[in-house]
């Protein structure tokens, strides 16, 4: 029910009643205005609490499985189970702003899930072990390479690089994100430094350097609300920075690794160092040394605040141990399933406590109670993210009042349906009823394990093999694979089509550093008669060493035997047609390919900068630029170096596509995310995206401003009609 529509029943039952007259609609137009008022004066407010509320729920890790497991804490019981990775895997989960990535320390593969269809939409391998960390932050993404001392803003649904990296020329000892969506980074030798990400430039800016004396490499960063606490343990230094009350302190040195708080109040940072089962705290601006091994937790983990209470969760043990701010125990040990080490995950206001491998967790609320949630549930049906077809279909795009037209004249709808021919009758004599089939849902899967590897170098060239397994079929089989490396390279592009599952491509790289150091980023697609699929990616990087061809084995054979003379078997008469082979890939650019290199502008209208590679310059087919969010479409020469999109509030995904001179198929670009923010300010200063309403008939939106003023002129309306009505009476007292 809507403020509008409640109003005018309030209205209509004033005007109906008679002998009111003029008293009644003065009074109605009075209490409509006022409704409408009311209406404009909350609406931001509905459209802010709209924004804040989640889903209610979270998920945690089943890492013996590989799997991720979706819970509801309200009936404690899990509701999906996603597999993400082999068995015995090391599952680092990141859940925020509506997305899910999963980090594999064990084999490096990071995976990005898009929750509207709970399908992987991006892969990306990263370094294996603790070099690699995930930060979500004002809706982007970025990947920290600790140990080669670099940061990548990916895009948060392909994990295709954006821009440039950021290199600090030396590694990384921690890197973190405040919730105003600043990153900061320190390095090896005790830089600290505060960067923001330029749309405009694209790329990474830097807005302070500060050197903090007895930082090393094991220093470790707990981010706030706004700024971080830099905990340097190993040269005795504790610092605070962009908090806006900076703490400096020094408190006695700590041997061994940092493990600190994810997030905390900048009142109160803990971290535990396990190899002396102790606990630091940062309690206001003293430095607290507690001795939990004393506490019968020997093996400290990494601690969390929650409501003012420290949780350490002992390794080895399947228990949590709580602390106060003083340090003092804060309440009984919370026993956890299993006696493995217990991980603590926020999400949802709540403290989730989950020990890999055992059947059941804990949840600790508010109020500090604690109750049990079951994680593993062999009954419930193991979901594939890289299959074909989503469960259910994704929710129609929301209408655009900026953009009243969604379709090119002259051009066929992105949306289609195959009629599918009925099957013969069954036994009973009733034929099957035909069935209307998505031709998008037939494309085939994402290529799995691509590998690459060096066969050849020179000074001015390098050649490396790629190689993948076999993608699943869709409607239809497999009839190739279409294969993109991007680097820094001459070209800076090179494609191929194949039928098999490995190729082999030469890069230029005369006149760049590509030969000695390059990074290549390799994209594989299968192909069938429905179209392409979803890419598989890698990242690989050229290892150091000589610029020379590897020498030719050769072989010598010392008196061969005299050859072999067989008798070839009689052919073999059959008396069924072979099938005729595939039809060829069509002819397209290639699949994945970087073609938008900028966006400017701050409306919802955004110019995109694009620099296409030859074959999609050349294309002989048709191009457009879409906004695959919310299904916004312009078209444009295929050559084309700029353009112009419409954008929504929120994270829009952005491509160029090319479709075939022949119809049918087409491929897309990397895709380019584009993030929105309201520049209303939500509660507490921080600025919210408010996501645009319709109405149940699709009719356009009634904004706050049309709401006040016509709120406005409707109680002066009922002025005016109230002057009337006094004037009336006066006249009738002197009659």
């Amino acid at each position: 029910m809507t403020v509008g529509s409640s109003a005018a029943r309030t209205v209509r039952r004033f005007f109906s009643k008679r002998g009111r007259g003029r008293e009644s609609a003065s009074f109605g137009a009075a209490a409509l205005g006022v409704l409408l008022l009311a209406g404009a004066a909350l609406g931001n407010g509905i459209s802010r609490t709209a924004v804040e509320v989640s889903d209610g729920l979270t998920w945690l890790a089943d890492e013996q499985r590989g799997e991720v497991v979706q819970v509801n804490p309200a009936s404690g019981r899990p509701e999906t189970r996603l597999q993400v990775s082999g068995a015995d895997a090391q599952l680092d989960i990141t859940q925020k702003d509506g997305m899910l990535v999963v980090l594999d320390r064990r084999t490096g593969q990071i995976t990005v899930i898009d929750l509207s269809t709970l399908l992987a939409s991006g892969r990306r391998q990263a370094p294996a072990g603790g070099a690699s960390k995930v930060l979500l932050a004002d809706g982007r993404l970025y990947i920290v390479d600790r140990a080669g001392g670099s940061v990548v803003n990916a895009d948060p649904i392909t994990l295709a690089d954006l821009g440039a990296p950021w290199l600090s020329g030396q590694p990384i000892a921690d890197a973190v994100t405040d919730e105003e969506g600043v990153l900061w980074v320190v390095d090896h030798g005790g830089n600290l430094r505060a960067l923001d990400w330029s749309e405009e430039d694209n790329r990474f800016v830097e807005k302070s350097n500060r050197p903090v004396a007895g930082a090393g490499p094991r220093a470790a960063l707990v981010p706030h609300r706004q700024g971080v606490t830099v905990l340097g343990l190993e040269g005795g230094v504790v610092l605070q920075d962009g908090t806006g009350a900076d703490v400096s302190a020094t408190t006695a040195r700590q041997i061994g690794d940092v493990l600190a708080a994810q997030t905390s109040p900048s009142g109160l940072v803990p971290a535990s160092i396990p190899e002396n089962g102790t606990v630091v705290l940062v309690s206001g601006d003293e430095v607290l040394r507690v001795d939990v091994a004393g506490l019968g937790c020997a093996r400290p983990g990494r601690p969390a605040v929650f409501h003012d209470k420290i949780y350490v969760p002992c390794k080895g043990t399947g228990k949590v141990v709580v602390l106060d701010r003083s340090g003092g125990r804060a309440g009984d040990d919370v026993r956890t399933g299993g006696s493995g080490d217990p991980q603590l995950v926020f999400d949802d206001g709540r403290l989730f406590i989950n020990t890999p491998g055992a059947e059941t967790g804990v949840i600790v609320d508010a109020d500090g109670k604690t109750r049990s949630v079951v994680i593993r549930s062999p009954e419930l049906q193991v979901t594939n993210p890289d299959r074909t077809t989503p469960p259910t279909p994704p929710s129609p795009p929301k209408p655009n009042p900026h953009e009243p037209t969604r379709t090119r004249p002259n051009q066929p709808t992105t949306t289609s349906t195959v009629e599918v021919s009925p099957l013969p009758p069954t036994d009973s004599g009733s034929p099957v009823p035909t069935t209307s089939v998505d031709p998008r849902a037939g494309v085939p899967g994402v290529p799995p394990g691509i590998t690459v590897s060096l066969v050849s170098r020179t000074a001015d060239e390098i050649s490396v093999a790629i190689r993948w397994g076999e993608a699943t079929a869709g409607a239809s089989p497999v009839s190739g694979y279409a294969v993109a490396a991007t680097g820094a390279f001459s070209g800076g592009s090179k494609s191929a089509q194949v039928t098999g599952t490995s190729t082999q491509l030469t890069l230029p790289c005369a006149g760049t550093q590509f030969c000695q150091n390059g990074r290549l980023d390799v994209t594989v697609r299968a192909v069938n008669q429905t179209g392409q699929g979803a890419a598989g990616s890698t990242v690989w990087t050229v290892p150091p060493g000589a610029t020379t061809n590897p020498p030719q084995p050769t072989t010598t054979v010392a008196n061969p035997p005299p050859p072999t003379t067989t008798v070839a078997p009689p052919p073999v008469t059959t008396t069924t047609t072979p099938p005729p082979p595939p039809p060829p890939p069509p002819s397209l650019p290639t699949a994945g390919a970087v073609v938008i290199t900028g966006v400017s502008g701050t409306s919802y209208s955004r110019r995109l900068t694009m620099a296409p590679p030859a074959d999609w310059a050349n294309h002989n087919g048709t191009c457009e630029v879409v906004n695959k969010t919310y299904d916004y479409s312009q078209p444009i020469a295929c050559s084309a170096t700029s353009a112009t999109i419409t954008i929504e509030e929120g994270i829009n995904s952005v491509v160029v596509r090319a479709h075939a001179a022949s119809g049918g198929a087409s491929v897309d670009s990397a895709s380019r995310s584009i993030r929105m923010i309201s520049s209303e300010p939500c509660p507490g200063g921080r600025i919210c995206q408010q996501p645009k309403v319709a109405s149940d008939q699709g009719s356009t939106e009634l904004s706050s401003g049309s709401m006040t003023g016509a709120g406005l002129g409707l109680i002066a309306t009922a002025v005016l009609l109230r002057v009337g009505v006094r004037r009336r009476e006066d006249e009738d007292e002197q009659r």
